[in-house]
């Protein structure tokens, strides 16, 4: 995948988590919210373990 896609997709996870972050201080709480924010969370580390941390692969 592209880093400018991976940006883009990182980008929009982040805005989904602090959503969810907003939902669970804001309004009524729900287990929905607790598990999207576990999935958006576990996208953003990925995302972000993709992007910075994991080694490129050499072509020969």
């Amino acid at each position: 995948m592209s880093r400018f896609f991976l940006m883009i997709i990182l980008f929009v996870i982040t805005i989904n988590t602090i959503r969810y972050f907003y939902y669970i201080f804001t309004g009524p709480i729900e287990a929905y919210y607790f598990v999207m924010l576990a999935i958006n969370l576990v996208g953003v580390g990925l995302g972000v373990h993709h992007l910075f941390f994991q080694k490129k692969k050499q072509r020969n």
